[in-house]
């Protein structure tokens, strides 16, 4: 029987999982490996810190999953991969074999030269991590011991939990809620989206007085402090590192090719451009000559054909190539019940935006607690 290993908890494994558990097929024998048993949708994480749903409403059970299909759940962490033996070396100790392997890891917060992050700020993946630091800053500003909180980053992933923090806030501390800011080394927020878009992000912004402090790069952080290269310094009694997704390294040092940044480099087919019985997708892979945002949805519209071409790989036929649209929906919450949307060079808001996220992110949920 052969051996798929499913390293990695992520979006497009959790479709593979529900394809095992629909059409078995010629099952192969499957393990799953990754650090949590459930996977938190990331588009639904500002809408729980923002009050607007449980975490449990957007969590999807990977280990319920995994056991549908009939697969082994190893609750561990990749640390290294060895392709020549093809085997999986696990941060528990364990080495897990495979005649086929695919890596759906994520990324990692870019740290670079900044000191004290790791130490005093809470970094936003993995989820996990991010949603039990909110939960302490939370009871710390319940108790009246934050009074300003700061997010290094101004991503749309920054710009909008700086937002969903505001309004979570303001609403159960009124005007002794927290001074919320946005620290970005970019020269404007969301430099990936459209300018109508930004506009009206930044309106959000300065209508909640959220500080935005562009072209700024933070050398230091301090349990009390941000520190900026230029040596200005804002108190901070929470902050929260959101710059940018980072290669895991173990991924170039297990001696896969990677692109100039460490993620994994696939052909269209998704496979390793160096060891073909290997797979990636989501944010840790990087396809070759189609550059794509580091954004969830190119691992759900990947994620069809990556169960397409592992059932192939494992039964030895034909791969299909993946095709995508490097464009994107996004659907940017501002807080309340209200979204900034834009698709290519087109921007809109409404409360009528949030509640179509709201049903695309339930929808996406749902599919896979059936």
């Amino acid at each position: 029987m052969k051996r798929l290993v499913l390293l990695g908890g992520g979006h497009a494994h959790v479709e593979v999982l529900r394809s095992l558990a629909i059409d078995p097929g010629a099952r192969p024998e499957v393990t799953v490996v990754t650090p949590f048993p459930r996977l938190i949708y990331t588009g639904m994480v500002p809408g729980v810190i923002a009050g607007h749903y449980r975490l449990d409403e957007c969590a999807i059970g990977i280990e319920a999953l995994a056991q549908r299909a009939g697969a082994t759940f190893v609750q561990s962490r990749g640390s290294l991969v060895n392709p020549g033996a093809r085997d999986v070396m696990c941060a528990d100790g364990g080495v897990i074999p495979y005649d086929v392997l695919s890596i759906d890891v994520g990324s990692q917060p870019v740290i670079g030269a900044a000191r004290g992050v790791a130490q005093h700020a809470v970094a936003i993946r993995p989820l996990e991590n991010l949603m039990k630091g909110w939960g302490s800053v939370l009871a710390r500003t319940r108790a009246g011991g934050v009074s300003s909180i700061s997010i290094v980053g101004g991503g749309a992933a920054g710009v909008e939990l700086a937002l969903a923090m505001d309004h979570r806030l303001r609403g159960e501390r009124g005007d002794a809620a927290p001074h919320v800011r946005v620290i970005t080394d970019t020269p404007v927020p969301v430099a990936e989206f459209s300018e109508g878009a930004r506009r009206r992000l930044r309106r959000h912004l300065a209508k909640r007085n959220i500080g935005m402090h562009v072209s700024s790069t933070v050398v230091e952080v301090g349990h009390d402090h941000v520190r900026l290269d230029t040596g200005l310094e804002f108190a901070s009694d929470a902050t929260f590192w959101a710059a940018g997704a980072g290669a895991q390294p173990w991924i170039r040092e297990s001696g896969f090719a990677t692109d100039p940044r460490g993620f994994l480099l696939t052909n269209d087919r998704l496979q390793s451009v160096t060891y073909r019985e290997v797979f990636g997708a989501g944010d840790c892979a990087s396809l070759e000559g189609m550059p794509l945002a580091k954004a969830g949805v190119f691992a759900v519209r990947a994620a069809p054909l990556l169960a397409t071409n592992l059932r192939a790989a494992l039964g030895g036929g034909e791969l299909a190539p993946l095709r995508t649209d490097p464009r994107y929906l996004a659907l940017i919450a501002t807080g309340p019940r209200h979204a900034v949307g834009t698709w290519g060079g087109f921007a809109w808001e409404g409360d009528w935006a949030w509640y179509w996220k709201d049903r695309i992110d339930r929808k996406f949920v749902e599919r896979y607690a059936r």
